[in-house]
Parts: structure tokens; C-alpha cells; sequence
């Protein structure tokens, strides 16, 4: 934890440092690349939406822009206006919202204009126009200020019109500022956006694709207005390429192309029309060689207006409570057997049979003399444990005391009898009410999901199903909240499709390179969920050895995903080792891989499972649970133990242990889960073990780590290890397991 501390405090002293370097730069470039009317309110604007520290980081930056330029003397009042914003900015740093940024960046410059219009400059007419560059900076400065705002959030974006229109001005104003920076023949502003309107036609079709076009021509011709006339067409040719976005990107970039190019001709080609198609088709190859990802990552920011989430949040809400539902029902047909094999318990019968049934006299007593040996008993029945008195009148018995002592015995028994049941029954109570509380919650929930939906590319999803005449009740695309892109397609079961044909036919058709997961099932439906291939994958080995040969072993382990690009490795520990325990494990990893695998945390999913194995029988029974949940994007590692033995993780220069304090499912009531957020890389090793595995093989572990074992040798040689060194002690199943992150190729 304090490794984790320091290095968090490590990387904010670096953004404190490279922040304000970063808007320094950035000043720099927009004073050299802005021309004519837009230096002023661009670079005002850009030192208004800043903080404190970078407002001065911003204001250094143009200064020295100007002064390395010689322009120095020509925008005095710009660099007037620098300081008193910055210094406004410092006066009012505790309310640096979006309108006070707008405020100070007007009257900053409105009273800086006001002064050099008069004094230096000795024209009303320089007044009237400073002042409108002040109105126009102050505009600038709180559009600036919202999308930083928005950008920071930690929450998702939602194109309403507040976000649209800020993003929009930001974006032609960048354009504006890249505009005026050009190499050769080349302008790098209209090159970037090229790029960006192939980007957004190819996501969001015409939509995005005129919009991005029409603010392109406007930025340009504030920077450029020499452009004219050509630089109009973009808003033509980027409806052009929103119309082909459903066909490969070499065709939506000939048609951009082309559109354009016909645009400079309809306005007569010459030198500027050359040069805008030539940044075209820059821009254009520049597009053909961003990965897919990259270009569709863009639409999660557009949940309000681009997708409609209802459809999807009612059908994964409704289905992750039918599979909570056949849960309970399953747990209840369970109990309800297992209830049915007991009989009723009667002390007089029980009695009778452990005293009478091996008495000489039993027919004298029971066939002949019937009602007056069942009176007997029925008082023996009613009369208080360890009663001295003994009801004999009318009833003869050369087993008096043994039978009053049974009575008692079994009076006992029958007492912590019902206990136990009763306890039994409020914990399946329990159960299930808790269960029954969960769909509840999770059906409602189903109006409230905010999930990204892509409509385009379920569109596309449900057009390529019915192509190939695959039946299906629904189909989804979405965004998790990482943007991993996830396809999802419900069908009942009878409908079987070929999973890796089908799996190459969807990354073809959404051009996103998808893998598949595991089908999971419920009430004679199917989910086949189809997730964006993550950056990492895991090498997964395990071994496995029991504690005696003739024996089945008490530990189940397993690897599988969720395909939300989440991997999970666990190892299961039954109490003791042998059927008993082989079953208890066995009850406990199918439970943890059905509740993951229906949308539930781990968290959640273990409280779930610990209720169960409280209340599968009257029987003591617990199991350790063992878990690792890898992040196959990111690769963040989180482990979950409940009475889990210790687990080892080999970094590229150290072996750490990770080894938490928890208790094992079935134990207790509402036990608290013990997790860890550990650090996890491309290369790093994770070794999860059974309590089998003493911890005098640690050592032995670090060794085999530090000497790059191969995996599978590696389980193996630790397995055989630890039967060595137990030898002499009682001997335990053992379960070891391997798992490597590599990057994919």
C-alpha cells in the first residue's frame, strides 16, 4: 500500500510539472499559427480557460511567441490583456467556473482595448473593434471552460445540447489555430480534419460526417479566409461519406475524395484547390491507417443522442433475474427433497424400539396387553426429564428404569432436534427471502441502466443475423464502461450455431476483430456474448493431485471469462478431502461461474454463495474460494479470498505474496470478503495454490519463478514438491495454478 501511495504521489508531482509545460506549448503554438483577426480572441481565450497556474503558464507561452516573432509592440494589447487575466484569474481561483472564466476574459480585455484604443492608438474606431474582440475572446474562453469541464468528469459524456455546442466550438476554433500552421503545400489543420470527418461519417453516418464538415469550412475560413469558396465543400463531402459509411473505409474515403475533388473543380481549380485536395487525400490515408478501434471507440461519448438504451437495459436486467429466479427455484426443489427423506420423529416409537424390540415380553407387553402398555408409555411421554417418580400402577415392567432413562435420551434428542430445524429453516428462509430481494432489485434496475448502445451497429449486428438466417429473439451492441465494444445475441437454445463461424462473420461485418466467450443459459434461452479483442490474454496451467489415489479430489479450480474482457482463475477448497468434499467444492465453483457469468460481482456473487452452503443441509460443510479477476484490457488484477491459502505474483524483478485474513463459504453469517488491488503487467506470472500446498514450498515457488520454469513444468514440479515435504503429515489434496499475461499479436 505504501509502494501504491508513493508512486500516486510520484505521478502528481509529474502532472504538476508537465501540465503547465504542455499549455505553455500550446500558447506557443496558437500565437505563431493564428493570422489576422483571430490572434486575439484565440489566444485570450485559450489563457481565460485555464486555471490559475496555467493561465501564467499560457500567458509566458504567447508572450515569448510574440516578442521571438517581433510582434511584440504590434499586440501590446493582447499582452496586457494576458496579465490582467491571469491576474483575475488568481483573484477569483476558488470560482474558476465556465462564466466567471467568460467574465474575466471580457472585461480583462475589454478594459486593456479600451485603454490602448484610446491612448496608444487614438481611434474610437480601434475601441469598437477591441471590444468586439473581447466579446468574441469572453465567448471563446467559456466554450473552452465547458469542455475542459465535461472532458474532467469522471462520469460519462451525453451529447445534450450544452456538450454538443461546446464541443463544436471547440472544435472550430482548434481548427482554426491548426489551420495556420502549414508545411510546404501542406496545411496541417485541414490534413487533421480530413481525418476527422471520415472518422465521424464512418461512425456516426451523414450526421456526423456533414456537421464535422460545414464547422471544418468555418474554422478554416476564420484562419484562412483566402480559401474561400473551396473550403465550402467539406459539408458536401463529408454527407457523402456519412451516406457510405455502411461499405469498407477505401470506399468511403474515395467517395470523400471524390466529392471534394469535384467540388474544387465545379469552383475552378487552382493553386488553393490543389493544395485543399491534396490535404484531403492526406487525410484520407491517414484514416485508412488508424485501427477500427480507434475510430469506433469514439461513439460511447454519444449515449443521449446516438443510441437508445431502454431496449438493452430491460433485456439484460430481465434475464439476469430469470437466472436469479431458476437459482432459487433450483435451491428450493433441493431442500424440498432433501425434506421429504425425513420421517416424523416419535419418542414412543423410538423408545419401543431400542428397549422393547429386544425384550422377551414384547408380544406379552404390546400385542396383548396393547392399551395398557401404550398408557404407560404416554405418561412416561408426558412426565419431566430426570422425574424421579415412575408411572407403574397397572403396568409391570422388568425395564422400568432402562426405559425411563430412554425416554429421556430421547426427549433430548428430540429437543435439539428442533432446534437445529429451526435453525435450519430461518437460514433458508433467509436465503431465499435475500434472493427473492435481489431479482427485485435487479428487475428494477432494468429502467434506470445507462448503458451505451450503438443503434448503427445493432443495425448492422441484427442485418447480418437475418443474412444468414440465424434465429435469434435479440441482438445488442454496446460499450462497457471502459468502450470495449460487446455484441450480444439471445436465441434459445435449440437454435445451435457454429460459434467460430459465426464469431469471424460479425468481425468482418462490424469491423472490430471480436472473440467469443462460453454460452450461458436460462429458462431454455441462450446469451452468446461476442466482446472486442482485448489487448492482453492469459497462458492458464494447472495441476491437480488428490490426497489419497482411490479418492476424488476435494479442490475444483478453472479459468474462464465473463466476455466483458474480464478473466477469472479460481480455486476451490472442500472440507477434508473425498466425495464429501469433492462435492462441496464442486457446489461452490459451479454457483461462483453461473453468478459471474449473469452479471454479478464477486463480491455479491460470494454472500451468495455463503448463504447456500449454510443452508444446503444440516450438516456442517464450508469450502475456501479463491479468486483472480484480471482485466484483460488493462490488465488491473483484483484478488478475492475467502480462507484461500496465500497468493504468489512474480513482477519482473521480485516475487511478492499476497495472503489475506478471510473465512470460508458456509461458516457465518454476512462474512466480510477480503480483496486486493494488485499490480498486474504484460509478463508478470500469478500462482494461485490450495492449502495443500504447505507454506515451507513457498521458497521453492520463488525459485522456480525466478528461474522462468515453463508453466506447465512449473505446477507440476510445485505439486510433487509439496507431496515430498508433506510426506510425514496428514495428507491433503493439492491444487496448483499458473497464469501468464502476454500481449496479443
Amino acid at each position: 500500500m505504501m509502494l501504491k501511495e508513493m508512486i500516486v504521489e510520484k505521478s502528481r508531482k509529474y502532472n504538476n510539472i508537465l501540465l503547465p509545460m504542455g499549455i505553455f506549448l500550446c500558447s506557443v503554438v496558437i500565437a505563431y499559427s493564428t493570422a489576422g483577426i483571430t490572434a486575439a480572441p484565440l489566444v485570450c481565450a485559450f489563457v481565460g480557460a485555464c486555471s490559475p497556474l496555467c493561465a501564467l503558464a499560457a500567458s509566458a507561452g504567447g508572450i515569448i511567441a510574440y516578442f521571438s516573432s517581433g510582434g511584440f509592440e504590434e499586440n501590446g494589447f493582447i499582452i496586457c490583456s494576458f496579465f490582467l487575466i491571469a491576474a483575475g484569474k488568481w483573484i477569483i481561483r476558488d470560482e474558476n467556473t465556465s462564466k466567471i472564466s467568460a467574465f474575466v476574459t471580457f472585461f480583462s480585455m475589454a478594459f486593456a482595448g479600451t485603454v490602448f484604443g484610446f491612448i496608444v492608438d487614438g481611434s474610437p474606431i480601434q475601441v469598437i473593434i477591441n471590444f468586439l474582440f473581447s466579446a468574441a475572446a469572453g465567448a471563446s474562453a467559456y466554450f473552452l471552460k465547458e469542455a475542459l469541464e465535461i472532458l474532467s468528469a469522471p462520469e460519462h459524456l451525453c451529447a445534450d445540447r450544452k456538450t454538443i455546442i461546446s464541443f463544436a466550438m471547440v472544435f472550430t476554433l482548434c481548427i482554426s489555430i491548426l489551420s495556420g500552421i502549414s508545411i510546404s503545400i501542406i496545411n496541417i489543420g485541414i490534413v487533421i480534419a480530413c481525418t476527422a470527418i471520415l472518422c465521424a461519417g464512418r461512425f456516426f453516418g451523414c450526421y456526423g460526417g456533414v456537421i464535422c464538415g460545414v464547422l471544418t469550412a468555418a474554422g478554416v475560413l476564420i484562419s484562412c479566409p483566402e480559401f474561400g469558396l473551396q473550403a465550402a465543400f467539406f459539408g458536401a463531402a463529408g454527407l457523402a461519406a456519412g451516406l457510405a459509411h455502411k461499405y469498407s473505409r477505401i470506399t468511403l474515403t474515395a467517395v470523400f475524395s471524390g466529392v471534394n475533388f469535384l467540388g474544387q473543380l465545379a469552383a475552378g481549380m487552382n493553386d488553393v484547390s490543389f493544395c485543399i485536395q491534396a490535404d484531403a487525400v492526406l487525410g484520407g490515408i491517414i484514416f485508412l491507417t488508424l485501427p477500427e478501434r480507434f475510430i469506433m471507440a469514439g461513439g460511447k461519448y454519444c449515449a443521449g443522442a446516438m443510441r437508445d438504451n431502454s431496449e438493452f437495459a430491460g433485456k439484460e436486467m430481465e434475464f439476469a433475474a430469470k437466472s436469479l429466479t431458476d437459482i432459487r427455484k433450483n435451491i428450493m426443489e433441493i431442500m424440498s427433497a432433501l425434506a421429504v427423506r425425513s420421517k416424523p420423529y416419535s419418542i414412543c416409537d423410538e423408545v419401543s424400539t431400542r428397549v422393547c424390540g429386544k425384550c422377551r415380553n414384547k408380544l406379552e407387553c404390546w400385542e396383548k396387553n396393547f392399551e395398557r402398555t401404550n398408557s404407560a408409555f404416554k405418561k412416561f411421554e408426558s412426565r419431566k426429564i430426570n422425574e424421579i417418580s415412575i408411572p407403574t400402577s397397572g403396568f409391570e415392567c422388568i425395564k422400568r428404569n432402562e426405559i425411563s432413562e430412554e425416554f429421556d435420551k430421547c426427549r433430548r434428542e428430540e429437543t435439539l432436534g428442533k432446534t437445529l430445524a429451526a435453525k435450519l429453516n430461518e437460514n433458508r428462509n433467509f436465503l431465499f427471502s435475500q434472493m427473492e430481494a435481489s431479482e427485485n432489485i435487479v428487475a428494477s434496475l432494468s429502467t434506470k441502466m445507462n448503458i451505451n448502445i450503438s443503434k448503427s451497429m445493432t443495425g448492422t449486428l441484427c442485418r447480418t443475423l437475418d443474412k444468414y438466417d440465424i434465429k435469434f429473439n435479440n441482438a445488442i451492441v454496446y460499450y462497457t464502461n471502459e468502450n470495449h465494444l460487446i455484441a450480444e445475441i439471445y436465441m434459445y437454445e435449440k437454435n445451435a450455431v457454429e460459434l467460430e463461424d459465426l464469431c469471424e462473420i460479425l468481425s468482418r461485418e462490424l469491423c472490430v476483430r471480436l472473440e467469443y466467450s462460453q454460452p450461458f443459459s436460462c429458462s431454455e434461452e441462450m446469451r452468446i456474448r461476442f466482446n472486442q479483442m482485448t489487448r492482453y490474454e492469459l497462458i492458464y496451467s494447472e495441476y491437480q493431485s488428490s490426497a489419497k489415489d482411490d479418492t476424488p479430489s476435494g479442490d475444483k479450480c478453472g479459468y474462464f471469462t465473463d466476455g466483458l474482457g474480464y478473466a477469472y482463475i479460481f480455486i476451490s477448497d472442500g472440507m477434508g478431502s473425498g466425495a464429501q468434499a469433492a462435492l462441496d467444492s464442486e457446489i461452490t465453483s459451479r454457483l461462483f461461474k453461473r453468478l459471474i457469468r449473469s452479471g454479478m460481482s464477486c463480491e455479491c456473487a460470494v454472500k451468495m454463495i455463503n448463504s447456500v452452503m449454510l443452508t444446503k443441509s444440516d450438516e456442517e460443510s464450508f469450502a475456501t474460494l479463491d479468486i483472480a479477476r484480471i482485466d484483460l484490457e488493462t490488465g488491473e488484477l483484483v484478488l478475492c479470498k475467502s480462507g484461500a491459502a496465500a497468493t504468489l505474483i512474480k513482477y519482473d524483478n521480485a516475487v511478492m505474496m499476497f495472503s489475506l485474513a478471510s473465512n470460508p463459504v458456509g461458516i457465518i453469517h454476512n462474512p466480510h470478503t477480503c480483496t486486493k488491488e494488485c499490480n498486474f503487467t504484460e509478463g508478470n506470472v500469478l500462482v494461485m495454490m490450495s492449502d495443500g500446498v504447505p507454506e515451507a514450498a513457498y521458497p521453492y515457488i520463488k525459485e522456480q519463478l525466478e528461474l522462468e520454469i515453463p508453466q506447465d513444468e512449473l505446477v507440476q514440479n510445485v505439486n510433487e514438491y509439496s507431496k515430498k515435504i508433506m510426506s510425514a503429515a496428514i495428507p491433503d489434496d493439492i491444487t496448483v495454478t499458473c497464469a501468464r499475461l502476454v500481449k496479443r499479436l
